[in-house]
């Protein structure tokens, strides 16, 4: 996707060029223009043959992949007739299209690939949105893209390629160089949006470093910008500087009436001498210059560009979060079931779901900038993975249960299985039957030690008001199951309902929310507030969203369910032609408050916004990035973040913190201490400045009718590590997975547990078998509190019994094999299981 306001010449020249590509003409004479008179300053310009191809943007997916073919026929004739021309080209998605499609093309790509002329960089299926896929998502863009281009095409990638992403997340080093990436290409931030070098070392978290060129003003320019970068694209103290030619966006190569453009100015001494290059001579230049050593060290994210990206088309977002979720989910209970049961692992059927689910977080359609049936296509995609994930979980859990003893169980069981390696307090809801056998009413679930659980008979999801859900807080082992059977008799007593929220009597919304100690950390009530906004959908030059255009009204707040298990208070709000419903539930016995939103959406051009007014003093807002935590300035800016935010500060000389847990957003502001997150946005689709919205339109706007959002609102005494809050945005995207069983025999206990880490600093972003089976199990695991820390873990079925060594932020990928003598081997890999 371009931006307008610096490349309209570009787009100008696309349209002027393209009677050109795709010509199969050769040209000898190109040949013999090949060398010129040659420069006089020592300087060299390498010219990267390059032409950005948006898969999915204005126009489908399947006309991107058209687009490739024919654009890859155009860059091989460019060769053909220009014998020191290179081109350079990424997304391993855009090569499978072609290795399918047409052999005898990919043949002669094969062949220019180990003549050193065409150069493979990136390497990940697409160049993806840098702010939105969860960390995972960039290992396995890593895993998968790169295992293709070496197979494929003979190539370990070596240089990160991302030139269009809207933004990249400050923990990216860490993550490319664990995957044996040494460098690293992007243009956005541009120059007026971020003051950075060209040329410099970009740091992560944990030290790890990657040496980056910003590309000069634009990835595909054409010839006439050649004489400005010849004065502007060289960093301080470097004879190298890098200019990308070509035709982009909608792919088109390289025009010959470019290369004859710089075959002439070859011959113009007060030029640099202009080099048909690759980024890999690019980059070996510049490490072999004098100032190498002292090129410029940036640390944290390079931000931010078009900041209405990461609250753009929330249904796309929150299904994006879903498929991540759900195969990480799924592959754990496979390995489980592999590992202890012998069951087979689907490891073909989770690779070709992660590449449907990696290929839709494309920039364009990850950041909601796409034509709006590019979405249908992504929901068809992303449902393919989350079938795919669904259906091997539930075999496996089904095949589990049917393994343990339940002979003794009179009517009705529950086999409740936790994905998450820790010991946990949990929801399990379903529907079973109020009263099996028609004599008495099941009244609370009875563990095999005799324990009584109590039990909540909620509302049926349906307006048939049949099968009421049965709701139950249970403990559970860790990456394990515990069977409860369906009881009748006297109700066990319930645990008390904490005093730390008061629901708000005359407004919408939470009026009080105190810490352990009592101590009050609202300075008025949380509520929602509508904003006007009318930029485009990519909210070009818009860094604050702060026009406010008034609040929802209160139309009723009751109590709907209050029993041993939750209490929920239901509030109903209108703005304008929409209706907000909020559920508020608090839980018996635990430490936070639920948020849920149903909300009937119908306004153009504005954006509703959750509203968290703290009482902290001196605050610093903390806020999950893919690979690290940020701490971010309280300036009302528009921000990027995953799974959850906190605000931290002082009251009266003690440290307190609020922290707000989502299931699918990933935009806020913080002024001062004043926190809000965006529930919904509703701009139109594909919108880019200067356009406007037509009149008597037909197309769509984003977010309309039913939106469903959910939040944990946690607080506490202390800094935002006391909540782990990693754990915490896990527990609430991790429900307790379960099968409804009756009696049968079996040999295996009531409870069972298969895989513990601990600390809760320590963070565990996969439980995978080994993409060659035989090597054994990946766990990937992560330092998330800014401490070097001793990780311990235990698995009786991979024989763990070990502690592992964790800088601060350090991510590892440990490649764990069964042994003969009990205690597994273990050793460290790269994120690519080398």
């Amino acid at each position: 996707m371009i931006d307008k306001r610096t490349d309209v010449s570009r787009r100008d020249f696309l349209v002027a060029g393209a009677a050109s590509l795709g010509a199969m003409t050769m040209t000898p004479a190109f040949a013999q223009q090949a060398k010129g008179a040659g420069p006089t300053n020592g300087k060299v310009l390498h010219i990267i043959g390059h032409s950005h191809i948006d898969a999915a943007w204005l126009w489908p997916w399947r006309d991107g992949a058209d687009t490739v073919l024919t654009t890859f026929r155009s860059a091989l004739n460019r060769m053909n007739e220009t014998p020191d021309f290179r081109f350079s080209h990424s997304s391993s998605a855009h090569y499978r299209w072609v290795e399918r499609a047409d052999p005898d093309l990919f043949a002669e790509i094969q062949q220019r690939v180990h003549e050193g002329r065409w150069e493979v960089v990136g390497g990940w299926p697409v160049e993806p949105d840098c702010n939105i896929p969860a960390t995972e998502s960039f290992v396995r863009h890593s895993l998968y893209g790169k295992a293709y281009c070496l197979r494929a095409l003979g190539v370990d990638v070596k240089i990160g390629f991302n030139p269009d992403s809207f933004g990249h997340a400050a923990g990216l080093p860490t993550i490319l160089k664990r995957a044996g990436y040494g460098y690293y290409v992007f243009q956005r931030p541009q120059e007026h949006e971020m003051k950075l070098p060209l040329v410099f070392w970009w740091e992560g978290p944990d030290g790890s470093r990657i040496l980056v060129n910003r590309i000069w003003h634009d990835y595909d320019a054409n010839s006439d910008l050649i004489r400005s970068a010849a004065t502007d694209a060289f960093a301080p103290g470097l004879d190298h500087a890098a200019f990308f030619l070509g035709v982009g966006d909608h792919g088109g190569a390289i025009t010959k009436q470019q290369i004859i453009e710089i075959l002439e100015m070859r011959n113009d001494p007060t030029l640099p001498e202009l080099r048909f290059s690759t980024l890999r001579d690019f980059f070996h230049a510049v490490e072999t210059s004098h100032a190498f050593n002292s090129l410029p060290v940036i640390k944290g994210e390079l931000q931010h560009h078009a900041r209405g990206c990461y609250s753009a088309n929330g249904e796309g977002k929150f299904l994006n979060r879903r498929a991540e979720r759900w195969l990480c989910e799924a592959e754990t209970i496979s390995m489980v079931g592999s590992l202890h049961y012998g069951r087979a692992y689907p490891a073909e059927q989770y690779a070709e779901a992660w590449w449907k689910v990696l290929f839709c977080q494309f920039h364009d359609m990850m950041a909601g900038t796409s034509l709006y049936s590019d979405y249908q296509d992504v929901r068809d995609s992303v449902g393919y993975a989350c079938e795919v994930a669904q259906t091997s979980k539930v075999e496996s859990l089904e095949a589990m249960a049917k393994r343990v003893d339940l002979s003794s169980v009179e009517e009705s069981a529950v086999f409740a299985f936790n994905p998450l390696p820790w010991k946990r307090k949990a929801l399990l809801e379903y529907n079973p039957e109020h009263n099996p056998s028609g004599n008495a009413p099941i009244t609370h679930l009875s563990a095999k030690d005799g324990t009584k659980i109590p039990i909540q008979w909620r509302p049926p999801a349906s307006m048939s008001l049949w099968y009421p859900r049965m709701s139950a807080w249970v403990e559970l082992p860790a990456c394990g199951y515990k069977v409860f059977e369906l009881s009748h008799g006297p109700e066990p007593a319930p645990e008390p309902y904490g005093e730390f929220i008061t629901v708000s009597d005359s407004g919408f919304g939470i009026s009080s929310l105190k810490a352990q100690d009592g101590t009050e950390l609202l300075s008025s009530p949380l509520g929602l507030v509508a904003i006007s906004d009318t930029s485009d959908t990519w909210a070009h030059g818009i860094a604050q969203f702060r026009q406010e255009m008034g609040r929802p009204t209160l139309v009723s707040s009751s109590i709907v369910e209050d029993g041993p298990v939750t209490r929920v208070t239901r509030q109903r709000a209108r703005w304008q032609d929409s209706e907000i419903v909020l559920d508020i539930a608090q839980f018996a016995g635990s430490d936070f408050v639920e948020l849920r939103f149903v909300i009937d959406w119908h306004q153009h051009e504005q954006m509703l916004k959750l509203e968290i007014p703290t009482a902290l003093a001196n605050p610093k807002v903390f806020a999950k990035v893919p690979g690290q935590v940020l701490e971010r300035r309280t300036n009302g800016e528009e921000e990027p973040y995953q799974d959850w935010a906190a605000v931290q500060g002082k009251v009266g000389s003690n440290d307190y913190t609020v922290a707000l847990v989502n299931n699918s957003t990933y935009s806020y502001d913080c002024l001062d201490g004043l926190f809000r997150t965006v529930l919904i946005r509703s701009a139109p689709y594909a919108r880019h400045n200067p356009a406007q919205v037509p009149h008597n339109d037909n197309n769509a706007w984003q977010d309309q009718g039913r939106q469903e959002r959910r939040f944990w609102l946690i607080a506490g005494r202390g800094a935002w590590q006391e909540l782990a809050l990693d754990r915490r945005a896990e527990e609430l995207q991790t429900p307790v997975e379960r099968v409804m069983d009756s009696a049968h025999s079996g040999t295996e206990a009531w409870e069972n547990s298969f895989l513990e880490v601990v600390p809760r600093t320590v963070w565990v972003l996969a439980v995978k078998q080994a993409e060659h089976p035989q090597q054994g199990t990946i766990l990937r695991i992560q330092e998330r509190s800014g401490t070097a820390t001793q990780a311990a873990l235990k698995s009786a079925p991979l024989g763990l019994d070990h502690t592992i060594e964790l800088s601060p932020w350090e991510l590892k990928t440990l490649l764990v094999k069964p042994s003969k003598a009990g205690r597994a081997e273990i050793r460290e890999v790269s994120l690519l299981e080398v």
